[in-house]
């Protein structure tokens, strides 16, 4: 099915569908994962997940020997090596499904452009709807039938 400037509208429907499904395929493999990391000596151990960076953290009592700024340190450095591994794993998942090209994800990273993408998406749309409009404003002259109201 054609629509304005012929626009295929089925294939556009489609892929709009296609990209819902691996999106929600995306999200629901994401859903459970866990970013891990020990810090060297094995004394801190962290779990990070989308939800909560600090999901889980695991101090070995000899840990408590440690100074305060020493502790602090291996719980920072163990903390983001854990968020690492998380977002290697989401990277990953995401690739697969994007390819190794495209990332979905950095472009939540830069919302200005998203914001600019979006806009003109909502202007093409408007603009496809507009001009379906008008066609079937002709059509119904043509036929002789009554404008439908808005």
């Amino acid at each position: 099915m054609f629509g304005p400037e012929g626009l295929d509208l089925g294939d556009l429907m489609r892929q709009s569908q296609e990209r819902m499904a691996k999106l929600a395929l995306v999200r629901e493999q994401m859903a459970g994962l866990q970013g891990r990391a020990e810090s060297a000596d094995g004394r801190v151990a962290i779990t990070s997940t989308a939800e909560d960076p600090l999901a889980e953290i695991r101090i070995d009592p000899r840990a408590l020997r440690m100074g305060a700024e020493d502790l602090a340190a291996a719980l920072q450095e163990t903390a983001r090596r854990a968020r690492q591994d998380l977002d290697a794993q989401v990277k990953k998942i995401t690739s697969r499904e994007y390819g190794d090209t495209t990332d979905p994800m950095d472009a939540l990273k830069d919302q200005d452009a998203l914001k600019k993408s979006l806009t003109e998406m909502q202007g093409m749309f408007e603009q496809v709807g507009q001009r379906s409009q008008a066609m079937i404003e002709e059509l119904q002259r043509n036929l002789g039938l009554p404008p439908t109201s808005r």
